[in-house]
Parts: C-alpha cells; structure tokens; sequence
C-alpha cells in the first residue's frame, strides 16, 4: 500500500512520531508518537493547506512510503463506528481519545480514517511502536511547493 507525507524538508524521512506528539494531533494526544499519512497525494495537499495562514518559506518535502500489504495490520473504522464529534475543528477529545486508546493497544500497525477536510479521503495514522513499523519502507523523497494559484486573491 502506498501512502504520502509533506513536511518540513528535516522531517521528511522521521518515522519516529515525534511531531505529532509535540502538541498532539486529531487521533493522538501529546506526548502519544504518532505518524499521519495520506493515502492520495491529493489529500496531504489538503490537509496541510488548511493549516497554512501564509505561503510557507521554509523547504518542503514530500515523501512516499510503501506500507506492507497484509490486511491484518489495519483497522477501519465504519464511520458510525467513530466518536462524535471526531471531525470538530479545532480537533477535540474524542477523536484524540479514540486515537490513543487505539495506539496504546498496539495491535494493528494502520488505523484508515477519513478526512476531517474530505471526508471522502482516505488518512491512515501509523503507529510508531508497532513491530511491524520496521518493514515500512520510504520509497521516494521530492521537493514539494503549493502551487502558487493557492494563494492568490481573487476577486
């Protein structure tokens, strides 16, 4: 399974899940290592797009990783299955809780879950201490930019 990361350019191969336990994310608490992934280049684009206030001055970096193909290594929720207000913006409790609880029970390497800015997009978070984390496997590293047209005002 193929999966896309953008980040800051001296992150670009960390798999540790050190930055998401920085502060946190939508499905981890802080101090919880987690690492967020898209399943489309197309919805990385997004999802660090609508955290942007500015065009980002500093190297960007998108990466591509294979992920092993064995079923039993990710957990999809049905979207029923997910807390409400798992899509609440900013990010709340449920969905960190969730996500949490999930990672402390370290049983699958992959939770799919759909975007909070497409839900028709696919995300998978990885968990960093998952045994099967040694297998995942950075395939390709580019310069990445948003396209300039992101940013322009129109009228």
């Amino acid at each position: 399974m193929r999966a896309w990361r953008i980040s800051k350019a001296n992150r670009a191969t960390d798999l540790s899940g050190k930055g998401a336990a920085i502060e946190g994310g939508r499905w981890n608490d802080a101090e919880v290592p987690a690492v967020y992934l898209g399943l489309s280049p197309g919805i990385c684009v997004l999802e660090t797009f609508v955290h942007q206030t500015r065009r980002p001055v500093i190297p960007m970096k998108i990466t591509v990783l294979e992920l092993p193909d064995e079923p039993g290594l990710y957990l999809e929720p049905a979207l029923n299955d997910l807390p409400e207000g798992w899509a609440s913006l900013p990010a709340d409790r449920p969905s960190m809780a969730y996500g949490t609880a999930w990672l402390g029970r370290n049983e699958q390497l992959g939770l799919i879950l759909p975007s909070a800015v497409m839900r028709i997009e696919r995300n998978i978070m990885l968990n960093p201490r998952h045994p099967a984390m040694a297998v995942v496997q950075i395939v390709e590293v580019l310069d990445f930019a948003y396209d300039e047209r992101l940013f322009s005002v129109r009228p």
